[in-house]
């Protein structure tokens, strides 16, 4: 007997963060293990599916950019079907089914894994569904089949869904709903069974990383799960992402330190260097805290790379305000540091805040931060110049790859650029570093093949 033929070509765009990546790969394997094939262009296509975020107004506006696009297209008879899944729909549900009626269904976070079962229902004629369950994201286990998106040899590890905390200005508990942890047992499977596959990074992700087991065993125990997925012999890396401050234990921080694949790298959003500031946005922490906090982690972990967030711009920030956040800075010399312009948020405490900031002044504040770190930045890049590294090759070509060393992680802190050799995405070449570019660094490789 014949296989039955494909079901659709269904082309994917994933937008926002890594966790949002992690729910993109779990709706491909679902329609894959269902007889769709994915498509890599939209030409290709009979469907298409935009996973959205909604997290702050610039990546709202992004998602809407790019479903209007793609609803040209559906309008044209170009396409057979469009679903807008994710954060959007899951928050703004009914409103754009209101206002975009190309878009034949939205899918919110606690109900991705039907996709497959309402993608058929659409390319039989029927529109306009609206498949949310308020307040629910559906946290996805080891039995949840993932088709990774790019070469396969890094990857992330969802251990957490849901946020429980109460900062001013964050919609993410509205959206994500409450807080739910995976069992040790679930991740240590999930992690062993990539790297089978092939992944040599593993990047651990969730809204509220140091929480991990809180909801499931009665305390956190991100200690507990950093010892066992250490012991994961087919791992090369294993990276942690969004610790929060204020939960940072002398535990974790010890088992950071005494883990053999689990990188010195943290990554801790702060988010301000006021005590006035941290407190109108509902943080739990005071400045002098995560001074004291950055020392610990300094102290304990030997070659640590820290990376961290801030907010500018946020309701009553002051000159001296500010002045404290810039300070801060510079007195901590943070290895990678993000900023964000703050902006009002739905349903959130601080969008009722008096003393909202005028956009040119936040923009001017953002980059006074922006160019003191880029000048912290480059002293400790330069200092990385003549020092050997392991490169783990994201992209190849003839000639030159790019690719990380263990202290970049994917797509939020620089590349290394090698030169000379011939290499494939996944290899693990010895380099050492020769120069800068710009936020990068460039590499001649010790190994050539």
């Amino acid at each position: 007997m014949k296989p039955a033929p494909p079901k659709a070509h269904v082309y994917f765009r994933s937008l926002g963060c890594p966790k949002n990546q992690v729910d993109t790969e779990v709706m491909l394997a679902a329609l894959a293990t269902q007889g769709y094939v994915v498509c890599e262009t939209l030409e290709d296509a009979d469907a298409a599916v935009i996973n959205t975020c909604s997290f702050i107004q610039s990546a709202r506006e992004e998602s809407i950019e790019a479903i209007l696009e793609v609803a040209e297209l559906r309008e044209e008879g170009q396409l057979r079907s469009l679903l807008v899944t994710g954060c959007l729909p899951q928050r703004y549900g009914a409103d754009l089914a209101r206002e975009l009626p190309e878009v034949d269904a939205f899918i919110g976070t606690g109900e991705f894994p039907r996709i497959a079962e309402i993608l058929s229902g659409t390319l039989q004629g029927k529109r306009g569904g609206i498949y949310v369950d308020a307040g629910r994201t559906h946290l996805a286990d080891q039995d949840d089949p993932r088709l990774l998106i790019g070469s396969g040899h890094s990857a992330y590890l969802k251990i957490a869904e849901g946020c429980d905390r109460v900062c001013a200005f964050c919609a993410i508990p509205g959206i994500r709903g409450k807080f739910q942890s995976r069992a040790v047992e679930s991740l240590v499977q999930e992690a062993a069974g990539l790297g089978e596959q092939g992944v040599f990074e593993l990047n651990l992700i969730s809204q509220d990383t140091t929480s991990y087991g809180k909801d499931r065993y009665g305390r956190p125990q991100l200690a507990e799960l950093i010892t066992a997925i250490d012991q994961v012999d087919s791992l090369g890396w294993i990276r942690l992402l969004y610790l929060y401050p204020s939960a940072l234990s002398d535990q974790v921080i010890a088992a950071i330190a005494g883990a053999d694949r689990v990188l010195p790298y943290v990554d801790v959003p702060l988010q301000h260097g006021s005590d006035a500031v941290l407190n109108r946005m509902r943080r739990g922490v005071t400045r002098e805290r995560q001074r004291q906090l950055v020392a610990r982690l300094r102290a304990a972990i030997p070659d640590l790379v820290l990376r961290t967030t801030f907010i500018v711009g946020f309701p009553g920030e002051t000159d001296d305000d500010f002045k404290q956040l810039l300070d801060f800075v510079e007195e901590s010399a943070f290895d990678r540091v993000g900023v964000f312009r703050y902006s009002d948020e739905e349903d959130t405490e601080a969008e009722s805040y008096a003393g909202k900031v005028p956009r040119a002044l936040a923009r001017e504040r953002y980059q006074a931060v922006m160019e003191t770190q880029r000048e912290i930045m480059r002293a400790k890049l330069e200092a990385q110049v003549g020092q050997e590294a392991m490169v783990l090759v994201d992209q190849a070509a003839p000639g030159m790859a790019v690719g990380r060393h263990w202290g970049q992680a994917p797509e939020i802190d620089g590349q290394v650029f090698l030169r000379g050799g011939r290499f494939a995405a996944g290899d693990q070449v010895r380099a050492r570093i020769s120069g800068l570019r710009d936020v990068d660094l460039e590499a001649e490789p010790l190994e050539v093949h």
